[in-house]
């Protein structure tokens, strides 16, 4: 049986969508982030590529630095449009500039793309993260932790706008647009079972076939471990995405990596 990947996407968007409606009392706090974003991808053979990423953010217009993450993996294509994938992820939290928090994350993913020969497609990615919280005092991270899983799942797409050069057809504009939900589980989890819900629409400038430019608002709505405390920030998103070639294969016959969501403590972690 051929597994149909937009229906069974869309039913489980349908299905891990918060209500939000269901709580008497709730607190919803609003803000503004500003987020920056380096990927690089490192294509070492048509099945193998290696990945890392690195970004900080901070809120109200720069003057809160609240985040600041890396992260390295492996991924393996099974074809054009199936890749596994495992990674690493290191983040620190910060408030009144100093560090409070760390979290060290390893993951797994599954991403489903969408057809690279048409126009129009859907992405799924499935990701699995175990992640372990350990405080920091005076600039060292403590040995005790808590420990977490959450589930995540992205739907994205993305539209091709324009053709920004006649003599260059790699330099073009393009429109993604995605929505991910993330659940929490462990003993520690007890308010946020629902961690957040994502849905980011980006702009992207693909000078050629390796580097390319994305601004993107990110609109997110999640829970904290306070019940009936709620968080809804949006925030604008610039990355710089790097793409590097190693493997001895023609560039036509490489699967380009894309990130299908417009690449997280408690409150600010991605």
């Amino acid at each position: 049986m051929k597994i149909k990947w937009p229906f069974m996407g869309l039913l489980l968007l349908f299905t891990l969508w918060p209500n939000q409606d269901n709580a008497q009392e709730k607190e919803i706090i609003h803000r503004g982030e500003q987020w920056i974003q380096y990927n690089l991808n490192v294509i070492t053979s048509e099945k193998w590529m290696f990945f890392g990423n690195t970004g900080t953010r901070w809120r109200d217009s720069f003057e809160k630095y609240t985040l600041f993450f890396g992260r390295v993996g492996t991924g393996y294509n099974l074809n054009r449009t199936v890749r596994l994938s495992t990674g690493f992820t290191y983040a620190e939290l910060k408030r009144e500039g100093a560090t409070y928090l760390a979290e060290f994350r390893p993951y797994e993913e599954l991403l489903v793309r969408a057809n690279p020969e048409k126009k129009f497609g859907l992405s799924h990615r499935f990701r699995f993260e175990q992640r372990f919280y350990n405080p920091v005092v005076d600039g060292d991270i403590q040995s005790e932790n808590t420990f977490a899983v959450r589930f995540r799942y992205a739907l994205s797409t993305r539209i091709p706008i324009a053709n920004l050069s006649k003599e260059n057809p790699d330099f073009k504009l393009s429109l993604g647009i995605s929505d991910e939900v993330m659940v929490n589980a462990g003993k520690e989890i007890v308010y946020n079972v629902f961690d957040k819900n994502r849905f980011v629409v980006t702009s992207t400038v693909q000078f050629n076939k390796w580097v390319a430019v994305a601004l993107a608002w990110n609109n997110q709505f999640f829970n904290t471990s306070t019940a009936g405390q709620y968080i809804h920030t949006n925030a604008f998103w610039l990355q710089l995405n790097h793409t590097l070639n190693l493997a001895h294969k023609k560039e036509e016959n490489l699967p380009l990596y894309q990130n299908p969501v417009i690449p997280n403590s408690k409150d600010a972690a991605e």
